[in-house]
């Protein structure tokens, strides 16, 4: 974990240098309707004419976007459904569940690859059928534990990377934030929200109680289970998708809090509001997100024309930029993985995906190998969001 956190740090560098995830769908856990042989169908038309992909994600987070989905579509001729789920723990018990019948591929943060690999939920994956995997930035190949298991088999590929860090509203806030911390003052009380995640919640509840969510095992829990009490009795509530963050802002009940970089872009962008985003010193909360075929799905060929399409330099673009001149419109940006991609980046482009300024100090979403101490920590999560 050290390495790919300094890694990451160097890749934020690097890019600074370079300028001078609405209400969750069902999870229905029958047979799809009319399921077909993976086998591509051509006769004259495009690819997969008839085949329909099921891909679960977060409401609003890219995925299901016109230049992603309906490109998608366009290119083999596929229709794409979306399964939506507002926690990761949903979205394991729908595929235990049965949900395997229903979804193809799904997206995990780092802190859930793992967990899905070793309960068999997703499969192990073959490169030489991911093009597009060749062009994702070495920083974030063959990541292990992330990506990769211990025998060298790879079952994830990257898709997006960032940070989730604070941002207030000077609006409302007439003192200045530079602390997790800050989000405790009286001032703030009602008004303050984060993540429904237990990842962050985990970091937030570390960087809080000044322990090292980088060593979480180690970590005092009851410390980090008083602070996270303290924060809890602050909220306004928590999010689960792009517009549970940007409404309240928008309609000022919102005023300091974790923000992911998408929403971030669009506020930073929106005449009528006003936003400030802090990288705390004490670190800042980093994910890498991937995506995975579920284990079982009668599509893996065309599940696996997904998981290229993701990485490419023409999704990866338009993921980076907002901007889609096959599919226009207002698209909300978050940090590309791919190599040209990143390296094409401007200055404009790298504040809205909060690479600017610049975090000093990434705390990645933790993974934790003990299933008991896993289980304790579960368990302050659904404590804290309850």
């Amino acid at each position: 974990m050290k390495k790919i956190l300094a890694m990451m740090l160097a890749l934020v560098m690097a890019l600074s240098l370079a300028a001078c995830g609405g209400p969750a769908g069902n999870s229905p856990a029958t047979e799809k309707p009319g399921a077909e042989t993976s086998a591509p169908v051509n006769e004259g038309g495009l690819p997969y004419e008839g085949h329909t992909l099921y891909v679960a994600n977060w409401q609003g987070y890219n995925s299901d976007q016109a230049y992603c989905e309906k490109a998608f579509e366009d290119a083999t001729g596929a229709q794409v459904e979306h399964v939506y789920f507002n926690s990761y723990d949903e979205l394991m018990t729908t595929l235990l569940t049965g949900g395997n019948k229903t979804i193809d591929a799904v997206v995990l943060s780092n802190n859930y690859t793992q967990w899905f690999h070793d309960d068999g939920l997703i499969s192990d994956l073959d490169a030489s059928k991911l093009p597009n995997y060749e062009k994702v930035a070495d920083v974030y190949k063959d990541q292990a534990p992330y990506a990769v298991d211990d025998a060298g088999r790879l079952f994830a590929v990257p898709w997006c990377s960032g940070t989730s860090s604070i941002a207030y509203n000077p609006d409302y806030v007439d003192f200045e934030i530079e602390h997790w911390s800050d989000l405790l003052d009286p001032r703030l009380k009602g008004h303050v929200m984060v993540l429904n995640g237990d990842g962050d919640s985990w970091v937030i509840g570390c960087l809080l109680a000044g322990e090292d969510s980088n060593d979480i095992e180690n970590a005092d829990i009851e410390k980090v289970r008083a602070s996270l009490n303290e924060l809890k009795g602050q909220l306004l509530g928590f999010w689960s998708t792009n517009d549970e963050q940007i409404m309240p802002w928008m309609a000022g009940d919102f005023w300091a809090g974790e923000i992911w970089s998408g929403p971030y872009s669009q506020l930073l962008h929106d005449s009528s509001t006003n936003i400030k985003l802090v990288h705390p010193e004490e670190g800042t909360v980093g994910f890498i997100d991937y995506w995975a075929i579920v284990e079982g799905t009668d599509e893996q060929d065309l599940a696996y024309e997904w998981l290229d399409w993701i990485m490419s330099a023409e999704q990866q673009t338009s993921m980076a930029t907002g901007v889609s001149e096959a599919y226009p419109g207002e698209y909300m940006t978050y940090t590309p993985v791919n190599a040209e991609v990143i390296e094409a980046l401007t200055p404009e482009q790298k504040i809205d995906l909060q690479l600017d300024p610049m975090p000093t100090t990434i705390k990645l979403l933790p993974y934790i190998a003990d299933p008991a101490v896993k289980d304790q920590w579960v368990d302050l999560y659904q404590e804290f969001v309850s």
